[in-house]
């Protein structure tokens, strides 16, 4: 099921979706936004000071529903509003490299709302893609006493509940969900549910993500006498991270078989590197070694020990250019970002964009391979938005700067009726992936 990207929910505030707790939740926050952006003209100060700092604690995704400060009448809000954004943007560069803690207590919490609140405390979207898959669409009611739980564990524990199956191969960035089973996997009891016994799939959970062993093979090579053995991980994130590369070398994986034996782990240069891309917020991780002595009673790998190193974006700084059809640059900091042209052919609308980011070598590499994952969508006056769907191609680079050209295709209306709007990062990080798997029995 990993060629889902026309049965996935395309994220157009204000307008029809194909899931229905994508729907509520979307026109929901741009009323609410809307109600507490007309509450910073209130005479009453504090009723001003609540509806700013309620603004801010929405954080990114009420940014693109605010309004112009030139719309407004009121010189104190426009004054607060242009604090609003201030306030965050800085959140934004303070990106949370932890996992996000959700919190969902209640009775009879249909699916919906309960996936609604998940995406609103974590910021990661999720769609539910069993409409068009030709799955029974159900709503049931759960029971839920999720108390400051990692995303993925309340996640996981919601699908256990609801008979459905995360699914991270949608193609637009977001999780989706597929028609059950619900509990394909070895889940940890500290999430409050205890796994059935026909559980396989072993799940761990390590910061902001989620590691699943899919498959364990061993082989035999009768001409050669050598015996292989390959580990194949599924390694899934929060989608707010849109990491950009996991790296992982031999001398950080360490491998134990239930007799104390150590099992060496082979990694070369060209597997040791995985390119990460936004389509889809997970990656295979094959991990290869030699294959552990069965002639000596082996039947468990006691340990496997892993640290990887993942590179991701972090300060992010958005980019709004208030007409499409209107060429121009914008600065922030030492990032300009340069809307060239836009053309349309037939159904196609062609972008035409050029970075201009700080310095050469290590450093700009990094940065270059974080464009591949920024965020691009087009933009109305009234906060509604058309995500970037045909890709995009890079055209040119030298001297610091990197040209690109993006791909909008059936986009609704004419071109003077958008904006566009480009998000990047305004450095990356390298954070630490760990993990390890104990016990795990061999084929």
């Amino acid at each position: 099921m990993r060629h889902l990207r026309r049965l996935a929910c395309i994220l157009i505030v204000g307008t029809a979706t194909c899931s229905a707790f994508g729907q509520g939740s979307d026109a929901a926050l741009k009323d609410r936004v809307a109600q507490l952006v007309e509450r910073l003209a209130d005479p009453k100060v504090e009723a001003a000071d609540a509806a700013e700092k309620s603004l801010v604690e929405l954080g990114e995704r009420a940014l693109p529903l605010l309004p112009e400060e030139s719309k407004l009448k009121n010189a104190g809000a426009k004054k607060r509003l242009k604090a609003v954004r201030a306030a965050i943007a800085e959140k934004m560069e303070q990106t949370n490299l932890g996992p996000t803690l959700v919190t969902i207590q209640g009775k009879g919490i249909r699916l919906t709302e309960a996936l609604r609140q998940l995406q609103s405390q974590s910021g990661n979207r999720i769609t539910d893609l069993r409409e068009g898959t030709g799955a029974e669409v159900t709503n049931p009611s759960l029971d839920l006493d999720i108390q400051k739980l990692p995303f993925f564990q309340a996640l996981d524990l919601i699908a256990r509940q609801a008979d459905v199956t995360p699914n991270y191969y949608t193609g637009d960035g977001s999780i989706g969900l597929m028609a059950g089973p619900g509990m394909d996997a070895d889940l940890p009891d500290q999430i409050g549910v205890k796994a059935p016994p026909t559980v396989k799939n072993p799940v761990i959970y390590s910061g902001p993500f989620r590691i699943e062993i899919k498959s364990l093979a061993l082989s035999r090579d009768f001409a050669t006498g050598a015996a292989n053995g390959n580990t194949q991980f599924e390694v899934a994130w929060e989608p707010r991270l849109r990491p950009m590369l996991m790296s992982l070398k031999s001398e950080d994986i360490t491998i134990i078989d239930d007799h104390d034996g150590e099992v060496p782990p082979s990694v070369t240069d060209e597997s040791g590197s995985v390119v990460l891309r936004p389509e889809n917020p997970t990656a295979e991780l094959n991990l290869n070694m030699t294959a552990p002595d069965r002639m000596n009673g082996v039947k468990t790998l006691k340990s496997i020990k892993v640290k990887a190193g993942i590179t991701l974006p972090a300060g992010l700084k958005t980019f709004k250019f208030a007409k499409l059809t209107k060429p121009g640059d914008i600065q922030k900091g030492d990032i300009t970002v340069s809307l060239i042209s836009a053309e349309a052919e037939e159904d196609v609308w062609k972008v035409r964009v050029d970075l201009v980011y700080p310095g050469e070598g290590p450093a700009f590499e990094s940065y270059r391979q974080g464009l591949f994952n920024n965020r691009i969508w087009l933009q109305k006056a009234d906060g509604s938005r058309f995500e970037l769907n045909g890709g995009f191609s890079n055209y040119g680079s030298g001297g610091g700067k990197l040209g690109f050209e993006y791909l909008f295709v059936d986009v609704p209306g004419k071109m003077a009726d958008y904006g566009f709007v480009y998000e990047t990062p305004s450095k990356v990080l390298t954070i630490p992936l760990e993990f390890e798997f104990q016990d795990v029995p061999l084929p």
